[in-house]
């Protein structure tokens, strides 16, 4: 409301007050009289009428189980700013499941027996990964991107077929991306540093003080790593100008058609389209991104059968896995 106006109806509220004795003259009456003079009544009743604007709606801020990470990414060169709105959002989570489920299978594996291999019949590769449906599927996938796989097999040596296993097998081309978000998942791992905060993931297991000392230690370096990855996923959002809250990812976070860690798709990220920016969700990105990854582990033309293996098994440290892309790859 205009300020003169609110003076003026100020000093009429004291002049109508009840004086201390009838007959005492009324204190500043002709100040009174100076305010309002030259004021439009329908000035006066036009501004009473003003509806009083809403507040402003208070601005979100971040999980304060975020405030140590921010401040550290903050440090690394990320905008504060933005990062601040990105982990406002209500899709931001944090959940320490993350970081306890990791230390359970790192329990399990380091001082568990490892589980026998069940006798019996086993599917085959044709009733796994080779079933009609599927051989559709790759020959459509082969089809629409033909011009990226043969670009990749001129600058990397790498057969289109093994490629294509390769994202088969990852994510069934690109059909199973993950159902987790890469964000949450690799933000809480980061920021789940206290042992305290984990610590009921593993007492099925009754751990003894020297596993507890362990687990402490791998809580440490594990969070360390997700740290890093968590900067190279948000340093490649914002390089792309992509929502990061978005992005679907493995239990780990992988992402992709390809499964990259974010920061193998900053160092071996290939824009395989040429729109600008690496997308590995976009097939040509994948194919080109997965071709310089495995070239980068040593694959050359001629290599053998057991060459081969060692390299798929630096994309995928497991041998079953190396076993089943070659096999896929002979067959289609």
């Amino acid at each position: 409301m205009n300020a003169r106006i609110v003076l003026a109806l100020c000093l009429l509220l004291a002049l109508a007050a009840p004086s201390r004795a009838q007959d005492e003259p009324v204190s500043g009456a002709e100040e009174v009289r100076e305010a309002v003079r030259g004021i439009d009544e329908s000035e006066v009743r036009a501004e009473a009428l003003m509806p009083v604007p809403d507040p402003e709606p208070a601005v979100p801020a971040p999980d304060p189980a975020w405030a140590l990470l921010l401040s550290e990414l903050e440090a690394d060169g990320l905008p504060r700013a933005e990062l601040e709105a990105v982990f406002a959002r209500p899709e931001v989570r944090f959940d320490p499941a993350y970081m306890g489920k990791k230390l359970r299978a790192l329990f399990k594996t380091k001082y568990l027996p490892r589980p026998e291999v069940q006798p019996g019949p086993h599917k085959t590769i044709w009733e796994t990964w080779l079933t009609p449906a599927n051989r559709a599927e790759i020959a459509a996938f082969m089809k629409a991107n033909a011009k990226a796989l043969a670009a990749a097999e001129r600058k990397y040596g790498l057969p289109r077929q093994v490629l294509v296993a390769i994202l088969m097998v990852e994510t069934k081309l690109g059909k199973y991306c993950g159902e987790r978000p890469a964000l949450s998942v690799l933000a809480s791992m980061a920021a789940t540093r206290d042992y305290d905060v984990v610590r009921g993931y593993l007492e099925e297991f009754s751990p003894n003080a020297a596993q507890v000392d362990w687990l402490k230690m791998r809580q440490g370096q594990k969070a360390d790593w997700a740290y890093e990855e968590l900067k190279a996923f948000l340093e490649l959002s914002l390089t792309n100008r992509s929502d990061p809250v978005i992005v679907p990812g493995s239990i780990y976070g992988a992402i992709g058609l390809c499964q990259f860690m974010p920061t193998n798709a900053l160092k071996l990220g290939v824009d395989g389209n040429r729109d600008g920016k690496v997308d590995l969700f976009a097939p040509a990105d994948a194919i080109h991104s997965a071709a310089n990854y495995l070239k980068n582990a040593g694959w050359r033309k001629g290599l053998n059968h057991n060459g081969q293996m060692r390299v798929i098994m630096r994309y995928n440290h497991d041998r079953t896995y190396a076993g089943t892309v070659l096999a896929i790859a002979k067959r289609i």
